[in-house]
């Protein structure tokens, strides 16, 4: 049940978070704090050189086979790793800062790139520490402070330095308290579950070091290729449009990755069972991964269907100006986003194929990428750029998807997800129409709330319709524990 309630916070707190990040640093350091991001996305990467793959490949595996006392030692070389790269690429951002904010013409950039050049690698070290635990089926607290509470928490941060004009440096000083703090809750909860100063012990002497290397070494040239192209289209889209709407197609990005921050909650489950049942009966790999899909398909939905009804407004809302071309590239990158969530089985590939086989997707998931934003956007601005992002995610999630199904001999979609899919885009396109005829009456908030609800309940009548027996077993009894809490508090 916490697992379920910790999606409010992959979709319906990112919008919040990003409307008071605008209002507490201001059109022109939210701008920078994008700039920032791109270079800071890149070192978080990198700097985690796969090892939460590696752990939660390894500590599934271990924990299936029994082999708990191995546990720590995986863990202990895997952060041992993150430090080394990760220090090295924070101290890297810090020393190229001043050459970064020159490039990009803009000194204030540097205070930015500085103060939160850490943030990854802290980061990074609460993620391999979570991948553990996720792997040893300890999912709900930690859903739950990663959905929710600590995106409350960061809301408050914003919703404070806006109301007290706090200035930039003192609100992304306030940003990195909050990280500390949830690398220290999260070692709190780890030395709940596992010994943490054992598992530190061999951060020391990192004997699964030469695996983590080997395994990360292995996925760091595609990793290198997502990076590169992950921010492609907001580059050569501001080298042909204004910041102002540089700024409109950020906002979309964000909203349309809701669909998948909410897949990513179903990712530590996905992952334990690729890595737990890697080695054995391939038959119930591809059943487990079945199952997993079509509870991904239920999860994400809803927000596809809501951000095509009412993405438009909301998005101007957010953004404190019109937003009406944003409306098509929205939609298209949101259905990017869907198809590219459903890809449940693309976890396979990095953690059970060689990583040339993930190097292979990268670079034509660049190439194809490149090529279309740099044919698309000169015409076609927003909507070109939303395009080849859109089908550069869907090439690299989709291709991984297939190539990892058709190595352990899964089918990975069945015919049934087509009437959820086309169900949810009628009850979108529905959606909006309300909406548009609501609007001019009524005002902006009261057309968004008709129009959201209205959308809502048809969805929910709708995909009633295709669940199972054991699917409406499973929600009966989900809704009975639910009930049974609420009565007992």
């Amino acid at each position: 049940m916490l697992r379920n309630v910790a999606s409010i916070g992959a979709f319906a707190l990112s919008p919040l978070l990003m409307v008071l990040m605008i209002r507490a640093l201001g059109p022109g350091g939210y701008g920078r704090w994008w700039s920032a991001f791109v270079v800071l996305e890149a070192t978080g990467y990198l700097g985690m050189f796969a090892s939460d793959l590696f752990v939660r490949r390894e500590v599934a595996r271990l924990t299936h086979e029994g082999r708990d006392d191995e546990v720590h030692a995986v863990v202990g070389s895997a952060l041992a790793v993150v430090l080394l790269f990760g220090g090295s690429l924070a101290i890297l951002a810090i020393v190229l800062s001043g050459p970064i904010s020159t490039a990009q013409d803009d000194p204030e950039l540097s205070t930015y790139l500085v103060i939160l050049a850490c943030q990854p690698l802290m980061s990074n070290v609460g993620a391999v520490l979570t991948a553990a635990l996720q792997s040893r089926n300890i999912l709900g607290a930690v859903a739950v402070l990663r959905g929710i509470v600590f995106p409350l928490i960061t809301a408050a941060v914003f919703f404070i330095a806006w109301r007290l004009a706090l200035p930039p440096w003192m609100t992304l000083v306030m940003m990195m308290s909050v990280t500390t703090t949830g690398l220290i809750t999260v070692l709190v909860l780890y030395s709940l579950h596992l010994p943490l100063r054992r598992t530190l012990s061999f951060i020391v002497k990192p004997t699964q070091a030469r695996a983590v290397f080997r395994y990360g070494g292995a996925l760091i040239l595609p990793i290198g290729l997502f990076v590169a192209g992950g921010k492609l289209d907001l580059y050569i889209l501001g080298a042909h449009a204004d910041a102002v709407l540089v700024g409109v197609y950020a906002g979309c990005l964000q909203m349309a990755s809701g669909i998948p921050n909410i897949r990513a909650l179903l990712d530590p489950v996905i992952q334990t069972q690729v890595g737990a049942l890697s080695r054995g009966d391939r038959s119930e790999l591809s059943a487990s991964l079945r199952r997993l899909t079509r509870v991904c398909t239920f999860a994400v939905v809803p927000a596809f269907a809501m951000l095509v009804a009412i993405g438009e407004p909301v998005l101007g809302w957010m953004l404190g100006a019109s937003a009406a071309h944003a409306g098509i590239p929205l939609i298209i990158l949101a259905v990017g986003q869907l198809l590219a969530s459903l890809a449940v089985a693309s976890w396979i590939v990095p953690m059970m194929l060689r990583g040339r086989v993930l190097t292979v997707i990268a670079a034509a998931t660049l190439v194809v990428k490149a090529i279309l934003l740099l044919m698309l956007v000169p015409s076609f601005g927003l909507i070109g750029a939303a395009i080849a992002t859109a089908v550069g995610t869907i090439i690299s999630m989709q291709g991984q998807a297939l190539t990892g199904a058709a190595h352990v001999g899964h089918r990975p979609y069945a015919l049934s997800l087509l009437p959820m899919l086309a169900s949810a885009a009628l009850i979108g396109a529905g959606g909006q129409f309300l909406y548009s005829i609501v609007e001019p009456g009524n005002g902006q908030v009261m057309a968004v709330g008709i129009s959201g609800a209205t959308c809502l309940v048809c969805l929910g009548l709708v995909l009633g319709l295709f669940l199972d027996a054991s699917e409406w077993a499973a929600l009966r009894k989900v809704l009975g524990l639910a009930a049974r809490d609420g009565a007992t508090s």
